[in-house]
């Protein structure tokens, strides 16, 4: 692939991320808006997030059917288009039925981001895509974070909810061209021969090889636990500093800390020069160490600060879990992202039932080290039982040498 075109679809795969990402932050940050505007109580206020995350693990599923029958960055294509289309429909307050189906169908488009995006990443360069799949999940961390700084300055700036989600529907449609031309542009790559080989058709079998291998049994493990710790964080993180450690004000930026570091791990890392079982291990066992440190000291301080530690060790699992996942079967390189984000969406299914069990018949505390525990024990699994698979795979490139390539 030429050096431009490379750029050029690198330009938009990058620009559908970020934006992916600040539409993401609106359900949050309108939240306060919808419930007024639309009466939401009790169990309704979350139906939005639930809508989200059905849609995401229904577009795992549906990146196996579609492998091998239609190229990956064309299945990006929907992802690109049909973002701008549901953000405009929001501008135009609809009926409440039709906001939850927009944030399922958003699920579901973003999902095909998540999944596919890693997998290109890896289909394109090979040799250097640990490098390239932290940079995408990186950009999504910054998408994260200036979701909110923009809805906020739109809304000082005197517009309405529905205006703001009409704002995020133009900036996603600017992505949506940038990624139209770098597909084109790969599309040209392909005539010129330069383009990755179509992948081939996920079948049932594959899936029973995959689950049947203790290495790669364990890496689904360790997905399943990393998503119910993080999701234990970023769900309780504020609502334990404000309200049990009486620290109002260390609560308001914990999130923001959280994923500030989280960004930071994946632009930072990867330039590091470190065998990416190195990080994973050390992140998750940090992760955890962290966590506890914080809940156990009892100090509000002491956890915001173990929270950005938290952040920075951790930052780098999914994206290199992904590509390790990817590698192992580079003919198929969808399968193995989609298998591990189906268990890292498990993980975030089933962690809020537990802690939510624990702070209700326990304590705030007792629900807080859950998500310790479960880093800690991803740590234990991926040391003894993935440790020698993922050596046999590791793809850890020179430090400074992918940034010429973009």
């Amino acid at each position: 692939m030429k050096r431009k075109n490379g750029r050029a679809f690198l330009l938009g795969i990058f620009s559908v991320m970020f934006v992916g990402a600040v539409c993401a932050t609106t359900q949050g940050v309108l939240l306060s808006e919808y419930i007024a505007y639309y009466h939401l109580y009790s169990y309704q206020q979350g139906l939005m997030s639930s809508f989200q995350s059905a849609g995401s693990l229904a577009a795992l599923f549906l990146a196996g059917v579609l492998a091998g029958r239609m190229e990956k960055s064309r299945v990006l294509v929907l992802t690109a288009v049909g973002i701008p289309i549901i953000f405009f429909l929001f501008g135009t307050r609809p009926l409440f039925a039709l906001l939850l189906a927009g944030y399922g169908v958003y699920g579901i488009l973003f999902g095909f981001m998540d999944s596919l995006g890693s997998s290109i990443m890896v289909d394109l360069y090979p040799e250097k895509s640990a490098f390239y799949v932290n940079l995408l999940h990186g950009i999504y961390g910054i998408g994260g974070l200036a979701g909110p700084v923009l809805l906020s300055l739109l809304a000082k700036a005197g517009l309405a909810w529905q205006q703001r989600l009409l704002a995020v529907g133009c900036l996603s449609l600017v992505a949506a061209v940038l990624y139209l031309r770098g597909e084109h542009a790969l599309s040209g790559a392909g005539r010129a021969g330069a383009r990755p080989a179509a992948e081939k058709k996920i079948r049932g079998g594959d899936i029973r090889a995959f689950v049947s291998e203790k290495g790669k049994r364990g890496l689904l493990i360790c997905s399943f636990l990393y998503g119910a710790h993080q999701i234990g964080i970023t769900t309780w993180i504020t609502r334990y500093l404000s309200e049990y450690l009486k620290s109002p004000a260390y609560g308001a930026v914990a999130l923001s800390v959280f994923w500030v570091t989280v960004a930071a791990a994946r632009l930072v890392v990867p330039r590091l020069g470190l065998l990416p079982r190195q990080v994973i291990f050390a992140g998750h066992l940090i992760a955890g160490a962290a966590v506890l440190a914080g809940v156990l000291s009892g100090s509000g301080l002491v956890m915001l600060a173990m929270t950005g530690v938290s952040g920075f060790a951790e930052g780098t699992i999914l994206p290199m879990t992904l590509d390790i996942a990817c590698h192992w079967s580079m003919e198929k390189t969808s399968l193995g992202s989609s298998m591990v984000l189906i268990a890292h969406y498990a993980g975030f299914m089933a962690a809020p039932l537990l802690i939510g069990f624990l702070i209700a018949r326990c304590s705030v505390a007792a629900g807080m080290l859950i998500p310790a525990v479960l880093s800690l024990a991803a740590a234990a699994v991926f040391r003894t039982q993935c440790w020698q698979t993922v050596r046999h795979t590791e793809s850890g490139p020179p430090a400074g040498e992918q940034l010429e390539q973009l």
